[in-house]
């Protein structure tokens, strides 16, 4: 995926660091505002939020929302939005609305738009959802429909076994790999490790990224984030 850069010029060099770091505070309270209005409005109505969670690493922070809705009992709508904001004041976003068809047990087929680099992205696929007790495993896979096709596949893996009472560990790994006739674009693996009770966890939090065929620190198409989260499952 290619994140959309919305972010303003950058400030002269003598004052983007301070001037940098109010931009990105605004610009994240915004975020923070506009999450809690939509899950306010989601959780009113017949749709539901099903996660939020706001990471902040060495390099940027980043807000997910995940939301659905049962239109029928085998058809449903799911959203997601990730806006993340740089510590230079650089903000980004993603967005992606599916609608599923649900064929047999946990296999759906989708239909798919992601928003990509200021447009709209049809994309369609399968997808499959299983739970064994604390352990579930979602995975999507998809190919754009549009003149220059990719092929998506992302798996996404979480184990919250009871340590007492209420107290869970939460383990969880979220891994997204674009590829085209050129070979690898894009791959993501978003690592979580802590403690969850009642729906809110937090803990330990990377996120890796590489982009093209040899990914390398030097040329910055290999990169990471490390940091920490906090999350609310509902």
């Amino acid at each position: 995926m290619i994140l959309r850069t919305l972010g303003g010029e950058e400030n002269a060099a003598g004052g983007r660091e301070h001037g940098g770091f109010r931009t990105a505070a605004r610009r994240l309270g915004k975020i923070l505002a506009g999450a809690a209005l939509t899950a306010g409005l989601m959780l009113a109505g017949q749709a539901r939020a099903d996660s939020i969670e706001l990471m902040a690493g060495n390099r940027s922070a980043t807000l997910d929302l995940k939301a659905s809705a049962t239109l029928s009992p085998r058809l449903g709508l799911f959203f997601r939005a990730r806006p993340t904001v740089d510590y230079a004041g650089d903000f980004h976003a993603f967005g992606v609305g599916d609608l599923s068809i649900n064929l047999a047990g946990g296999l759906d087929v989708v239909g798919e738009v992601q928003f990509v680099g200021g447009r709209a992205v049809p994309r369609a696929g399968l997808q499959f959802f299983t739970r064994r007790g604390d352990f579930s495993l979602y995975a999507l896979a998809t190919t754009g429909l549009d003149s220059a096709p990719y092929g998506e596949a992302l798996i996404a893996i979480r184990y919250t076994p009871v340590l007492h009472q209420a107290l869970r560990l939460l383990v969880q790994l979220e891994n997204i790999t674009d590829v085209s006739p050129a070979g690898h674009d894009f791959s993501t693996q978003r690592m979580r490790l802590g403690l969850e009770r009642n729906g809110w966890g937090g803990g330990a939090a990377c996120d890796l990224t590489e982009m093209g065929n040899r990914p390398s620190r030097a040329d910055g198409t290999l990169g990471w984030n490390i940091g920490g989260f906090v999350s609310k499952t509902f």
